[in-house]
């Protein structure tokens, strides 16, 4: 595969979290974002629950979720 990615060790779960998140996008013209309900949904069911965690959580995902939006326009168009 090529630009494989290994996330760092203390990055794993937020990595495969982004991953599965991946599957909740809305279906349309372009790729959408994951929904915060989806990341919320993701993080009580992974017993993220003390407002510091979450909000770094969601803020990593956010983040990966941005590039990946951007990327997939670029390759769109």
């Amino acid at each position: 595969m090529r630009n494989k990615v290994e996330p760092r060790p203390d990055l794993a779960f937020t990595w495969r979290a982004f991953h599965d998140l991946s599957g909740d996008r809305p279906v349309g013209m372009a790729v959408g974002r994951i929904p915060f309900t989806a990341i919320d949904r993701y993080a009580t069911r992974f017993g993220i629950d003390a407002r510091d965690d979450f909000e770094r959580f969601m803020f990593l995902i956010r983040a990966m979720d941005v590039a990946f939006v951007e990327w997939a326009a670029k390759q769109a168009g």
